[in-house]
C-alpha cells in the first residue's frame, strides 16, 4: 500500500525560490505552488492540504498576513512562514497569528522539514465528543465516514473499531474539526484525507463508494 504523503502548499510569489522550496519538499512531502493570496484562496477552497508554507510579503493587494488571517478563520490548518523581514513591527503581526513556526530567508532545508514535521505531528488531534453520559474519542486521521441510520450514526474507522452514537450528522459537524468531516450527502459524511478517487457524483473511500448530492 503506498505511503500517504501530506499535501503542502506553498505560497511563494518569487518563481525560484517557490520551485526551490518545492524541491527541497518532494522526497518528503507532496507539494503545490500558490503565487498569490487569491491563487492560494482558491486552491485551499478546492483541495485539501495538510499545512500551507506562506511567503509573508506576497505581491498584490493581499499580503501572507491576510492568507494567514483567512486559513485562521475558515480552514484550522497550520501554516509556516517564512520571510526575509525581521523588523519587531513583522514579528508581532506574526506572532499574533500564532503560525507554527516561522522560518528565515534563505531558508535551509533541514530546518524547513523539521519545522514541517514537528507542526504535522501536533495535528493528528484527539477529538472529544460528548452524547449525553458518554464520551467517546476518535483520532481525527483514524476517521474515514460516517452514515446516519434514523437517530444513530455509526462511525466507520481505518482501526476497524466502529462506533455507534446515538446523535446526528448536524452535531458531528459541530465537534469534528471541519477538514476533517465533510457532508456530501444528508446522511454520510467522510474525512477528505481518505477519499481516493472522486468520478462524477460518486467519491470513493477504501472500498466504499459515495454518491454526491448537489445540496452539498
Amino acid at each position: 500500500m503506498t505511503e500517504h504523503k501530506s499535501r503542502i502548499l506553498i505560497v511563494e510569489d518569487e518563481v525560484l525560490i517557490a520551485f526551490s522550496l518545492k524541491k527541497m519538499l518532494d522526497p518528503f512531502f507532496s507539494a503545490e505552488i500558490a503565487n498569490d493570496y487569491e491563487e492560494a484562496r482558491i486552491l485551499l477552497s478546492h483541495k485539501v492540504f495538510d499545512l500551507v508554507l506562506i511567503d509573508i510579503s506576497l505581491s498584490g493587494e493581499k499580503t501572507g498576513l491576510d492568507l494567514a488571517n483567512f486559513i485562521n478563520t475558515t480552514l484550522s490548518l497550520p501554516f509556516i512562514f517564512t520571510t526575509a523581514l525581521t523588523d519587531p513591527s513583522t514579528l508581532e503581526k506574526v506572532t499574533n497569528l500564532k503560525p507554527a513556526a516561522y522560518l528565515s530567508k534563505p531558508v535551509e532545508s533541514v530546518n524547513l522539514i523539521t519545522a514541517i514535521n514537528l507542526a504535522l505531528a501536533n495535528q493528528d488531534a484527539i477529538i472529544k465528543i460528548e452524547i449525553g453520559k458518554q464520551i467517546y474519542y476518535f483520532q481525527s486521521k483514524d476517521f474515514l465516514f460516517a452514515q446516519a441510520d434514523h437517530i444513530y450514526v455509526e462511525i466507520y474507522l481505518k482501526s476497524g473499531k466502529d462506533q455507534v452514537l446515538r446523535t446526528t450528522l448536524s452535531y458531528l459537524e459541530n465537534v469534528f474539526p471541519p477538514k476533517y468531516f465533510k457532508r456530501i450527502n444528508r446522511s454520510v459524511a467522510v474525512n477528505p484525507y481518505h477519499v481516493s478517487k472522486v468520478i462524477n457524483d460518486k467519491l470513493f473511500i477504501e472500498d466504499k463508494v459515495f454518491k454526491i448530492s448537489k445540496n452539498f
